[in-house]
């Protein structure tokens, strides 16, 4: 198993009156190459798990292995997760500290050691992996851009590093529909095409239902649901209570059910929900 969390918890400010678990005994395997959402609602312990993941943030409790390797305090060790390992912020922002977009994209590849000639290509390529003209910003600072190329800039720098697996923290908060779409599609692509593990930690059920092959909920710091999305998507009692909105599109089909549509499980995408639609109006013209 790729990544793997045993009896996962997290406790902040421990030993004071202010303590407070934000996360228990998780029990978490995600394989090499899969792709997967973390759904849950705000305070639930999702943005505690994803520091987990790549020794941002110490268990109080249990452990963390990757590649079947306990992951310890080894300040070397520590630095090579985080290269296997990229996360990015919900607020990318937070690691943002250089004064152009190259040195923030260069930082990573010129602490692998490489020549200027190697960083350049790396931050011209993971650039033009997530869309952005290297020559047009380049020498431009990251902190002055809009809130989506914020979110590009710090996963190409992440993407320079070429890593194992991407983790990402409500990937899409803040950005217009297209932007969130062009986002989805980028995500899809480095894990259809390179193979990247991808972990993506969101509240918004529509996203994980394009992208996702695999959903877990988190809700008051434990795993409650875990399953393809079909099947996550099918328990809409339970997500409401838990205090997700169901995709809009899933919403809709179940709509038309109590109406009479013949529906088996969750519909959570336009293509289906056409196909399901034009297959019971050839069914009706039958009748």
């Amino acid at each position: 198993m790729f990544i793997r969390t045993e009896a996962l918890t997290h406790t902040y400010m421990p030993g004071t009156p202010y303590a407070t678990t934000a996360l228990r005994g998780v029990d978490l395997e995600l394989e090499r190459g899969s792709c997967t959402a973390l759904l849950g609602p705000s305070g639930s312990g999702k943005s505690t798990l994803l520091q987990h993941l790549n020794g941002l943030l110490k268990p109080t409790a249990g452990r963390l292995l990757v590649d079947g390797r306990e992951v310890g305090e080894d300040r070397q060790e520590l630095l090579q997760l985080r290269r296997r390992i990229g996360l990015v912020f919900q607020m990318p922002e937070q690691q943002f500290f250089a004064e152009t977009v190259f040195d923030e994209v260069a930082f990573g590849p010129r602490n692998l050691g490489l020549d200027h000639n190697a960083v350049e290509a790396r931050v011209k390529q993971a650039l033009s992996q997530v869309g952005l003209d290297y020559g047009a910003i380049k020498d431009r600072s990251p902190f002055l851009f809009s809130a989506g190329q914020k979110r590009l800039i710090a996963l190409a720098a992440v993407l320079a590093l070429r890593p194992e697996a991407l983790i990402l923290d409500e990937p899409t908060a803040g950005l217009d529909p297209s932007g969130r779409r062009r986002l989805i599609e980028l995500l899809a692509g480095l894990n259809r095409e390179k193979g990247l593990t991808i972990l993506l930690a969101t509240h918004d059920l529509d996203q994980a239902a394009l992208l996702a092959e695999r959903v877990l909920v988190l809700n008051r710091g434990r795993i409650v649901m875990d399953g393809p999305p079909e099947e996550i998507f099918s328990a809409g009692e339970e997500l409401r209570r838990i205090g997700l909105a169901l995709p809009a599109i899933t919403e809709i089909m179940l709509a038309l059910k109590q109406r009479g549509l013949p529906l088996d499980g969750a519909v959570f995408s336009i293509p289906e929900a056409r196909r399901v639609i034009n297959r019971w109006r050839k069914q009706a013209a039958k009748l």
